[in-house]
This record gives structure tokens, sequence and C-alpha cells, in this order.
């Protein structure tokens, strides 16, 4: 005989020389122990030959059923290990990027149709989150970091470092298009983001004498400052590069010209290994890139 039993026939025959059980296989298989018997049946009058024996425990293998399934075993194997590869191929490559609130919502997902638009094939996951990444453990290959970028045995590169300046709603200043002095922040609250170290670095900066620096509610992440401003709650320092629109669209202003570096930025930081991957050479040149851009 040349021609090869029916491939559901195989199946359910390997399926039942596992379980040595026609209901475990039926359940397998979502199928009924009619079906299963039936298509064992098949394969038995197609090769002419006893495959199964009833014992004390139900039902056994014979001798040359024994053989079959080995075989058949590995062959099934071989399929569902091929099919298994051919996925994993298919699969799009993923790389997870993590970062803060802030930067993600005032700056990466805006920019990330852009990146899609010219690698559709590479799939990239954010994770939100203020605590440093634990790349191994996290499977993280980036982070963007908030900081003075020194994080040992990582590479860590500037992203953004335009200075940092107060802005607020138009509405807060009523009449006055700007603060002359900076001492004249006393009257106004001062917003917070979880770097509360900020207002004091540009305080200091600017010389302001009668100012609080850590005067004013705390939020979790610069969002929530942002937030606050434009509801003319209170001024919240930002950076240029990540409040453009709302600046063009003047839902936020500068209420000073001043504006201090104080070494703080937002850092790119991954392990080396990780720029092995062609993908992630491709996500690390498109990102600086698009940040110097903008």
């Amino acid at each position: 005989m040349n021609r090869l039993p029916p491939l559901k026939a195989l199946q359910y025959f390997e399926c039942t020389s596992r379980h040595l059980s026609v209901k475990n296989a039926a359940h397998e298989l979502n199928v009924t122990p009619a079906a299963v018997s039936q298509q064992i049946s098949k394969l038995v009058d197609l090769l002419q030959i006893p495959l199964f024996k009833k014992d004390q425990r139900g039902i056994a293998l014979t001798v040359e059923g024994e053989h079959y399934f080995m075989g058949i075993r590995t062959a099934f194997r071989q399929m569902e290990e091929a099919t298994r590869r051919l996925q994993e191929q298919r699969a799009l490559p993923r790389i997870t990027v993590s970062c803060t609130p802030g930067f993600a919502m005032q700056w990466l997902m805006p920019q990330l149709p852009q990146f899609n638009q010219l690698h559709p094939a590479i799939d990239i996951r954010i994770s939100t989150t203020n605590r440093l990444a634990d790349f191994a453990r996290d499977d993280v290959d980036f982070a963007v970091r908030h900081g003075l970028g020194n994080y040992p045995g990582l590479t860590s590169e500037i992203l953004i470092d335009d200075p940092l300046q107060p802005v607020c709603s138009p509405r807060l200043l009523k009449s006055r298009k700007q603060l002359k002095l900076v001492d004249e922040l006393s009257a106004y609250t001062l917003l917070h983001d979880e770097h509360q170290q900020d207002w004091r670095l540009w305080l200091e900066a600017t010389g302001a004498q009668h100012v609080l620096w850590n005067s004013g509610p705390v939020f979790a992440d610069s969002n929530g400052a942002l937030d606050a401003a434009k509801r003319g709650h209170g001024i919240a320092l930002a950076r240029k590069t990540l409040i453009r629109e709302e600046l063009k669209s003047h839902e936020l202003i500068l209420p000073f010209k001043t504006s201090i570096k104080t070494g703080i930025a937002y850092f790119l930081v991954y392990p080396s290994e990780v720029l092995l991957k062609e993908e992630t050479r491709q996500f690390k040149d498109w990102l600086c890139r698009a940040v110097k851009l903008k």
C-alpha cells in the first residue's frame, strides 16, 4: 500500500496511544469517544494490522502498534517543532522601552507612529514607571530616565537636556503677559513632580531670595504637574521639547525668559549587548534622530 492513512486517523491513533484511553483521547481532541473509536477502526481496516488489544486496565498497544506509535509520535513531534519555528519566524521582533509616564505621554507616544511607519515589522512595547528598570528581570531593552545619567554598568546617552523653564496657564497671570522678577513667584503655587529638587536648583540659579522652593503640591509624575498648570492651579517646571504643542496653542506660556542648565536631563539607558540586534539598533538610531529634530 503506497497511500498514507488519513491524517485524522493517525492523529487519533497517536493521541489514544499516549493516553492508552479512548475517553482521555476524546477529551484532549474535544470529540466524542465514539469518534475516536471510529477513526482507529478505519486505520486498522486500512492497515489490516491490529494496533490495540484489551487488557485488565483497558487497552494496550500490540507489538506492531507500539512500533507504529513510536514512528508516528516522532513524526508529530517534528511537525509540532516545524510549526513552532515557523510561527517564531513570523512573530514581530519586540522591543520593550521603560520610561517615566511624563516622557511617554508628552513625547514618545506622539512620535511612535513615525517609527511604526518606517519599521512596521518591529513591535514596540512601552512600560511606564518611575523606578529604575532591572533589565534582566523586567525583560527591558531600553530605559529613558530623568536624572544625572550616572548608571553604573550601563550605557547612557543624553536625549533631552534643553533648560527647565517655569510654565503656567495664561489665566493664572490674568492681564499680565510675563513676570518681571523671580521673587514674584512667592505669590504663586509651585507645582512639583517626583523630582522635587528641580525648583530648588532653578531658584538658586536665578538668585531668588524670597521663594520657598519646597512649597506646593507634589504630583506622582510630570503629567500631573503640567495638568495642574494648564488648569491654572500654579506654575510648573518643564522643557520646551516636551510641551511644544501646548506652547503653540497658548495652553501654557512662559512667565519668564530666564532658563538654566541643571545637569538633570532625560537619558537613554541600556546594557551594551542590546545593540547586538539589528532591530534595537534601528530603534536607538531613530529615537536619537527624532529627538534632535524636535
